[in-house]
């Protein structure tokens, strides 16, 4: 399948944000119960999270929308199964039984900070515990829950291709109007004012039918060229009306917990409507933007792009570890959060280097590659 440049790109920047939000968490001032690591600090890492947290799983859903449009449109349908069956499913099933344990397990390692926890006995109980807690819980499926989203999308995608690859939409307007009326309606269903990642195997339906939305978008764009014309043509009108809907969906989470108050539904509504909005104009502005950059293809790219996918799955437990081993120090936040966030990558990009690009794993997630041997003499 051919690169599309700016593809990589906005993966690359998706995927960076991600590792920023994970390394931003327990230094936020707002109170964050399903993360293992507590360090209050500053609201501007409030507000970074929330702002980006507004575009950035969607983004990537519209980029898997795309691309699996893109396949459908080239390959048929069985090679297309037993591809997302290697590459989604089959690492999916593999993250349950090895990767959440270890996430979950860091709920009890936080207990000790520092290096405390670097003793046998303390990891074997954690794990323990980590297995303890999915099993109650209907095992939570943590940073995982993208490729079990996916993994429906892509049924669904399937089963009603006749149908999807048909529908188009030539004007910007009407495809953000339809966009935020079903987003806004799954999200008066949400309990927050934000969009919420489930946290079991059990679908939460609002947030799927919100993310497919998107990954139908993707699907939308690869099939109708007039409508990534009329992104590009809207960039600036998307990009700006983005951030100030952005900085309107910050303002009324001050309110969020006074039920009491008397236009509280009115601010409700009022918080949703911007989010939405927000998240669709932004996710298309940004979307148009690296449309139109003249940007260049590299090996350096086409590395980092394969590497993403292993950043992906390892960079948050990775980053939970050197916030719990860093929690005690009396160090000024943000180079708190610069260890964590420079050293959690540079640890995926390591281990992606030597243990998973020339392995089996490397093979699942991309394709098998030998390394040259004559480079590392």
């Amino acid at each position: 399948m051919n690169r599309i440049i700016y593809i990589d790109y906005l993966r690359n920047f998706a995927n960076i944000i991600r590792c920023f939000i994970h390394a931003s968490v327990p230094y936020m001032i707002t109170a964050a119960p399903m993360w293992p690591v507590d360090d209050k600090s500053s609201w501007f890492f409030d507000i970074t999270i929330f702002v980006n947290h507004l575009f950035v799983m969607e983004l990537f859903f519209m980029i898997s929308g795309f691309m699996f449009a893109m396949e459908l449109r080239r390959s048929t349908v069985p090679i297309i199964i037993l591809n997302r069956f290697k590459r989604i499913v089959l690492p999916f099933l593999l993250g349950l039984i090895v990767l959440v344990p270890i996430v979950l397990s860091l709920f009890s390692l936080s207990d000790h900070v520092g290096f405390s926890f670097l003793h046998f006995d303390i990891l074997k109980q954690s794990y323990i515990s980590g297995w303890a807690l999915g099993i109650e819980n209907f095992f939570p499926i943590a940073h995982l829950w993208f490729l079990y989203y996916l993994i429906f999308f892509y049924i669904f995608t399937i089963l009603f291709k006749r149908i999807i690859l048909k529908i188009k939409v030539n004007s910007i307007f009407k495809l953000v109007l339809v966009g935020v009326s079903i987003s806004s309606l799954c999200m008066l269903f949400m309990e927050r004012w934000i969009v919420e990642n489930p946290l079991t195997l059990v679908p939460e339906i609002p947030s799927l039918v919100h993310f497919f939305v998107f990954f139908l978008i993707g699907c939308i764009s690869y099939n109708t060229p007039q409508l990534l014309d009329d992104i590009k043509r809207n960039i600036k009108y998307l990009l700006s009306l983005g951030f100030l809907f952005s900085i309107g969906a910050i303002v009324p989470q001050i309110w969020f917990e006074n039920t009491d108050i008397e236009y509280y539904l009115l601010i409700r509504l009022g918080a949703i409507l911007f989010s939405c909005s927000a998240i669709y104009l932004l996710v298309l502005g940004l979307w148009g933007y690296c449309s139109c950059l003249n940007l260049k293809d590299s090996k350096y790219l086409r590395y980092i792009t394969d590497s993403s996918y292993w950043v992906y799955l390892s960079n948050m437990p990775i980053v939970v570890i050197l916030q719990i081993i860093i929690l005690p120090l009396s160090i000024p936040v943000l180079l708190k959060f610069l260890i964590v966030f420079l050293g959690a990558f540079t640890i995926s990009m390591i281990t992606y280097e030597y243990f998973v690009r020339y392995t089996f794993i490397g093979s699942v997630m991309n394709k098998k590659r030998k390394r040259n041997l004559l480079k590392s003499i």
